[in-house]
């Protein structure tokens, strides 16, 4: 009677459902979790029946479908429970895909704005076959969708649409001690049969999720400080055929853990002995032209949790220096790792500790110990603007005759955002190694203003590094001496009612690199435009042109180039549908030659729970000026790439999957003189995947790989790996 008759108020006040807050009632007990919203204690919530506001396709609208969202919570979790109501539900489209994909058919989300600070929060997302994504949004660092919970969700569909269950663990989520708590909340829904894309708090018109809009979530009192300790011992073995090696058959085997500990509601430990860092997925090949090594992205869980909170300005921490690969190929092994997150009075830090021995070859050490450290601070203060300081530091002792070295590096960045769409942003860094002889020109710095808001944006700064700044050691650092400077605008304009076109956009991109007191090292101007159309159809346009330049990393004393210009296309169709094409393509001028690419991706679904890909991908580039340090003189050169990647998924269940992978790649070099390479590689590896209980995985891979022949550059002599790892859960 009392939630009734506080509803009655609000209507007579005159407000909307969108502006009363959403509320989680306390109960004693636990509804079931089973996708059918008839237990008992769901008549205890006060349901949220607002309209969804439409940001696709038309803004501001509401959505065609309702939308009923219920909340309860005890001492151990937060449920959520979902109605969406569909007229024709046998439209669905269906999609069993592995967990953290992204979903081409219906969803439901919540965000969670645990601090109520405006500047972070969870998601949680399923769709209609009960996939699950989940991931934390942060104002510095942006998305992060590699961070995994422990949740249960369960949905089942009905003849007026579908439901969904969700229990959410609050040991899984940070949060303040306060004995009263209002989080920020958000809730995101997905038709695809008409294309419908809505939030219940309304975002920006173009999609965008602004923390600082989303409404509010109270009724938590007297929240559970969770000190659960998670335990994650595992045990891997692997068996490899080296056709070329004096013992061709290579066993081994492997154990470790991984531990968690909730030290309070704010803070948590995670500890690791021994870890399994070796890859299950490998990395694909690519072609690399420029002067620098390839940005691999992270993928093991130890460096994933968190990352978010490593994000350090000019990359000063590069997870993947740690346990990277040694010159003869072998994975340096990590002996022990620990790592301290959450917040700390106000503050939010990361601080991580890792430790990798040596690698030895024929009784020479190829890669000496070392100790990695790396640790920020970020004081948030909401809407965007915060400071942060960052610090990293890399101990390689003394270790069979080498002498002790260092590396060292610090940072500080701020961000002022004011007037709701203008924000002010800077970094200044320095690092500090022992092989410097002198500890100048060793800094680094930046700046730069934005206006953003859901129509228009603008932006333009400037990015030095000095001469001697190398991060190297623990981080990612590729040119410097040149001062970077840009200027930047775009615009994005809605076709709301339209039955043909979604939106537009259009952007301009002009940049100017150059030495101080030196050569220019870049300069040039982009437009890109493209248009979206209602059936998610899209095609954009790249027009550019590139003045002339000075590279100083190519030959002995670098060389100037002239410019030219450049065009680029891409296009798309629906990905919802069963037949899924991207089409890419581009002609461009390069080191006063040309370089052309084009490429092509389709994606084949022929029933929910099976996708079939395939990507080609060729890029060529053709009498491009450069130097021949086999010849020590300047020539000219010819490149060719080419690489078909083919992969399907089979998922027998949301828990049970297996995944076939393979690519096959060519890469030519033709020069002028005379001198060419050719060199060909292929990999194929067939993975299963099986989620026996909840964070409990077993995984078992049969692979093979050909790398290219040392003389002829032909296919190798295939080796062959048989690999599996089982991962127990054990909340403690």
């Amino acid at each position: 009677m009392m939630k009734i008759f506080a509803v009655l108020v609000l209507l007579a006040a005159g407000l909307s459902y969108s502006q009363v807050p959403v509320t989680a009632v306390r109960v004693d007990g636990s509804p079931e979790i089973d996708g059918y919203l008839n237990d008992e204690l769901w008549s205890q919530a006060l349901p949220v029946q607002d309209d969804f506001i439409q940001h696709r396709p038309d803004c501001g609208e509401a959505m065609t479908e309702m939308t009923e969202v219920r909340l309860l919570y005890n001492d151990n979790a937060l449920f959520i429970a979902f109605t969406m109501h569909d007229s024709q539900p046998e439209e669905f489209t269906r999609m069993l895909a592995p967990r953290d994909s992204d979903f081409s058919s219906e969803w439901i989300g919540i965000w969670l704005d645990t601090y109520n600070d405006d500047n972070n929060a969870y998601y949680f997302f399923i769709n209609v076959d009960n996939v699950q994504q989940d991931g934390r949004l942060c104002e510095v660092g942006g998305w992060d969708d590699n961070w995994d919970g422990i949740w249960t969700s369960v949905t089942t569909t009905t003849d007026s649409g579908w439901t969904a269950e969700i229990a959410i663990p609050f040991s899984v989520l940070r949060y303040s001690a306060n004995d009263d708590q209002i989080w920020g909340i958000n809730f995101k829904r997905t038709i695809t049969r008409t294309n419908e894309s809505a939030f219940l708090f309304r975002m920006a018109d173009n999609g965008s999720v602004r923390i600082e809009d989303f409404g509010d979530l109270h009724g938590l009192q007297s929240l559970p400080s969770p000190q659960q300790i998670e335990l994650r011992p595992y045990a891997a073995g692997r068996i490899q055929y080296l056709p070329d090696a004096d013992e061709q058959w290579d066993p081994w085997a492997n154990s470790g853990i991984d531990g968690r500990i909730g030290i309070s509601s704010e803070v948590l430990l995670d500890l690791t002995v021994n870890p399994d860092f070796g890859q299950i997925e490998a990395d694909p090949d690519e072609a690399n032209l420029s002067h620098w090594e390839s940005f691999l992205p992270e993928k093991r869980p130890f460096f994933l949790e968190g990352a978010d909170l490593f994000s350090m300005p000019f990359s000063l921490f590069y997870s993947r220096r740690i346990g990277s690969v040694a010159s003869n190929g072998d994975i340096i092994p990590v002996l022990g790792g620990a790592k301290l997150t959450g917040s700390f009075g106000g503050f939010r830090a990361g601080f991580l500790n890792a430790y990798t021995t040596s690698v030895k070859e024929e009784g020479t050490v190829l890669e000496s110990p070392t100790n990695y450290a790396a640790g920020r601070i970020v004081r948030e203060f909401g809407d965007g603007t915060y400071i942060g300081f960052s610090g990293t530091s890399t101990d390689i002792p003394e270790h069979n005759g080498s002498e002790y070295s260092y590396g060292r590096s610090g940072a500080v960045d701020v961000q002022l955002s004011f007037l709701e769409n203008h924000r002010i942003s800077s970094a200044i860094a320095g690092t500090w190694n022992s092989d410097d002889s002198l500890w100048t020109d060793n800094f680094a710095y930046n700046a730069f203003y934005a206006y953003v808001d859901d129509r228009f944006d603008i932006d333009g700064g400037f990015s030095f590094r000095e001469d001697n700044f190398n991060a190297n050691m623990i981080g990612y650092t590729s040119s410097t001496g040149d001062l970077n400077t840009w200027v930047s605008g775009g615009l994005y304009h809605p076709f709301s009612g339209n039955d043909v076109l979604q939106h537009t956009w259009g952007n301009i991109y002009t940049w100017y690199d150059y030495v101080p007191g030196g050569p220019v090292t870049n300069r040039g101007i982009n437009f890109n435009t493209g248009i979206v159309f209602r059936n998610r159809y899209h095609i954009d346009i790249d027009l550019g042109f590139d003045g002339s330049r000075t590279d100083r990393y190519e030959g002995p004393d670098g060389t100037r180039y002239d410019g030219g210009s450049d065009f680029g296309f891409s296009c798309s169709s629906d990905s919802r549908e069963k037949l899924y094409g991207y089409l890419w393509g581009g002609i461009h001028s390069y080191c006063e030659g040309s370089r052309n690419n084009a490429g092509t991706s389709i994606t084949f679904k022929p029933t929910p729970n099976v996708l079939l890909d395939a990507e080609l991908d060729w890029s060529q580039t053709a009498d491009a000026r450069k130097y021949n340090w086999d010849l020590e003189e300047w020539d000219l050169r010819d490149t060719d790439w080419r690489s078909l990647m083919l992969s399907g998924n089979w998922m027998f269940s949301n828990y049970f999957s297996l995944r076939l992978t393979s690519q096959i790649s060519r890469f030519s070099t033709d020069w002028q003189s005379g001198e060419n390479s050719c060199s060909h590689r292929h990999w194929t590896n067939a993975l299963v995947s099986w989620e026996f209980r909840p964070g409990s995985m077993f995984f078992l891979m049969v692979g093979e790989n050909a790398d290219p022949d040392e003389f002829t550059g032909d296919f190798g002599e295939p080796e062959f790996t048989v690999f599996t790892k089982l991962t127990w859960f054990l909340p403690v």
